[in-house]
């Protein structure tokens, strides 16, 4: 019997279930894990995550072509435009390709069955816990301040200010730093927000509103939702150490509260540390190599690896993401 062969994953079907539809996956045994950890990290208004839907659906697709995936989307009435349309979209297939990685790992098996966990349903987790960091880790749209954000930034940072440089074409044109002027550029600055407020928060109608707004050289209200922060065009990549932070984070999430046990008739040792069981995961993923494998590194040290990556960024907040198909800011 081949390595392969001793551990079985049991085949997730084609759900065909729309991502605001995603209740409907509640019942599938094999996305139990999954739903144990999307409830936690991308929990919904009605506590009912959309991720495990979206991810059955990029799992089903993941061999398809372009054609079929259009199929069934017009099936599924998930896309109502046409085929030229839909070959515009963005696509990032579901990587899978570190199965028989996952499978002929016997030390990271051992472990697997020490805490008694399914074989199939791990598989299906690490595959989505893969798949959404590298939805908001790769090639992601760029998540900035609001406009409102950026300038209150702007304007209590001027309100300090002894000197004003600017600069045209990334070149310094000229340097302010005589008292007077920096005041009349403050008050200036300072009399403009608090019309804006006093315009915003008036009882006028808003043709009103609109009408003074443009008065004073706005098309409008100053936009201040999630869509104003989101930026298309510049691309965000998350360095490989955010990604096998956030990768930790979640299963961590997952491990905390199981319990390891001896196998019985098992004659090599079998490791039940949580950090060594999500460091051979990394590794199975790619995001580092053999040593986050290892238990103890030549000299017979216990691998620390991970939490030495981890503590350096205990004082640190993970940075704003968002991510391209599980719709969500994390």
């Amino acid at each position: 019997m081949s390595k392969e062969e001793l551990h079985q994953i049991e085949e997730l079907p084609d759900l065909k279930v729309a991502w605001h539809e995603s209740h409907k996956c509640l019942n599938e045994l094999l996305l139990e894990y999954v739903w144990e950890v999307a409830n936690h990290f991308l929990p919904d208004n009605e506590d009912v995550s959309t991720a495990p839907a979206i991810f059955a659906n990029r799992y089903a697709e993941r061999n398809l072509s372009v054609e079929e995936r259009y199929e069934r989307s017009k099936k599924m009435k998930t896309f109502k435009g046409s085929l030229e349309e839909y070959k515009k979209r963005e696509y990032r297939k579901l990587d899978d390709s570190f199965k028989e990685k996952f499978l002929t790992n016997e030390d990271l098996q051992n472990t697997i069955e020490a805490y008694k966990l399914d074989v199939s349903k791990f598989w299906y987790l690490l595959l989505f816990v893969y798949d959404f960091i590298e939805d908001i880790g790769t090639n992601a749209p760029a998540l900035n301040k609001s406009v409102l954000e950026d300038f209150s930034y702007f304007h209590a940072n001027l309100l300090e200010a002894t000197s004003i440089t600017l600069k045209k074409d990334n070149k310094k044109s000229y340097v302010i730093e005589r008292e007077g002027t920096i005041r009349i550029i403050q008050a200036a600055l300072q009399h403009f927000v608090n019309t804006y407020s006093d315009i915003i928060h008036s009882e006028q109608d808003r043709e009103a509103v609109i009408k003074q707004l443009k008065d004073i050289g706005l098309n409008g209200f100053i936009r201040n939702d999630l869509s104003s922060k989101i930026n298309f065009t510049d691309k965000f990549s998350l360095d490989i150490s955010y990604k096998k932070w956030k990768f930790t984070d979640m299963f961590l999430f997952f491990i905390e509260k199981r319990k390891a046990t001896t196998i019985p008739n098992k004659k090599v040792k079998v490791s039940k540390d949580k950090m060594m069981l999500v460091s051979r995961l990394i590794y199975t993923v790619g995001y580092d190599g053999k040593r986050y494998n290892e238990e103890y590194d030549s000299e017979g040290n216990k691998n620390r690896m991970l939490s030495n990556l981890l503590r350096r960024y205990k004082n640190e907040k993970f940075p704003s993401v968002i991510a391209n198909n599980y719709m969500v800011v994390s």
